[in-house]
């Protein structure tokens, strides 16, 4: 055997061991989360979007290095206020270390005096309102809040589209709604944006409003409705020119909702935490398939659940006796970690990352813009 064919043989046994994983030899010891989940009614495809995430990021990484494996107990909230309560209080008697939500903003909501009770560390993968983080000190929100949406919808609108004429439309009985609604105007007339109307869609008569005297110097509407008002909206105004830019998660909606008349979307922009165009990390393409094969839709909430995931397995690897006050800490404040669609932190119990500004074409999100 020559010289040169002993270093090629060494080589490659070194970056054989080099590349095998350092093997995790199990404790025998398991770290319960606990699983707030829309598993049935209204809401339940987007809990098993979700919990395909969850699921995904979980078989990739279920033990710690320290040999400590996560498990998880999901519970039904029935997507409902009612179902999301007892189901926290199900998790509770289980004696879980973290909680994880993939329920909206109303339902959390309606934890308030319960969360304020209770000091559970918890993520938030789907409820944007700003006040939930402010329910006590130990949650901590993955997705984006109101507040960054609104700001970033207002100055696209204002400082890259140059519309200085916009209009709003909301429901003033939700909150996820007219909040978002109330900060997006806010911003937009600091900015020196001149609101055209502000229209009410819990009100019956709220269609009589888009009229086209109220419409004749309005460029775009930025929409906090759902998913079937917004096609109303969009067949309405589609001999117009008038565009719209819809709130986070109304097209993932559509794609559950108005499956047939999808196209009505197309042209439409929308604030999202992704895009169908965008390169993602290695699993993203994964979870993608996944998806497709279970019959569910490309959507956001199995990405911040896995995102979520990723928060959860940090925290746990950086807080080796599991305690309550650490946790808790690194939920709120942590530093850079690899999510699908790239790195984000928690400052202040708020997500740091990547938002997209999409435009819908061939009914898929086409990325515009991201911000940071």
């Amino acid at each position: 055997m020559t010289r040169f064919t002993l270093l090629v043989l060494l080589f490659f046994i070194l970056f054989q061991a080099c590349s095998q994983e350092k093997k995790i030899h199990p404790s025998g010891e398991e770290i319960t989360i606990g699983i707030l989940a829309p598993l049935s009614r209204v809401h339940r495809k987007y809990g098993y979007q979700s919990l395909l995430g969850w699921e995904f990021a979980n078989r990739e990484k279920n033990y710690l290095s320290n040999g400590d494996k996560i498990v998880f107990e999901v519970v039904d909230t029935q997507s409902s206020a009612k179902g999301t309560k007892e189901a926290f209080e199900r998790l509770l008697d289980k004696n879980v270390t973290a909680i994880v939500s993939f329920v909206g903003s109303g339902n959390m909501l309606a934890l308030k005096e319960m969360l304020r009770k209770t000091k559970i560390p918890m993520i938030a993968t789907l409820a944007t309102n700003d006040e939930i983080s402010k329910l006590n000190d130990s949650i901590s929100q993955i997705c984006m809040s109101n507040q960054r949406q609104a700001l970033v919808a207002a100055h696209y609108i204002k400082d890259e589209k140059f519309i200085n004429s916009v209009g709003i439309l909301y429901y003033s009985e939700s909150p996820y709604s007219r909040a978002l609604a109330i900060q997006f105007q806010n911003y937009y007339k600091g900015i020196h944006g001149k609101e055209a109307f502000f229209i009410d869609f819990s009100q019956k008569d709220a269609f009589r409003h888009l009229s086209p005297e109220n419409l004749k110097d309005v460029e775009m509407i930025f929409s906090v409705l759902s998913s079937k008002d917004t096609l109303k909206v969009l067949k309405k105004l589609k001999k117009s020119s008038i565009k719209l830019l819809l709130s986070d998660g109304t097209f993932s909606s559509a794609k559950e909702s108005v499956k047939d008349e999808l196209f009505y979307f197309n042209d439409a922009y929308i604030i999202e935490h992704y895009a169908s165009n965008m390169s993602g990390n290695r699993d993203y393409k994964k979870i993608q398939k996944l998806l497709k094969e279970r019959g569910l839709e490309d959507s956001s909430y199995a990405f911040l659940a896995y995102d979520a995931y990723q928060l959860l397995y940090y925290t746990l690897q950086n807080c080796p006796k599991h305690e309550q006050k650490c946790i808790n800490a690194l939920f709120q404040n942590s530093d850079i970690i690899e999510g699908i669609a790239g790195n984000f932190n928690m400052e202040n119990a708020k997500v740091k990352r990547n938002i997209y500004i999409d435009r819908i074409e061939d009914t898929q999100l086409k990325k515009e813009i991201v911000t940071y």
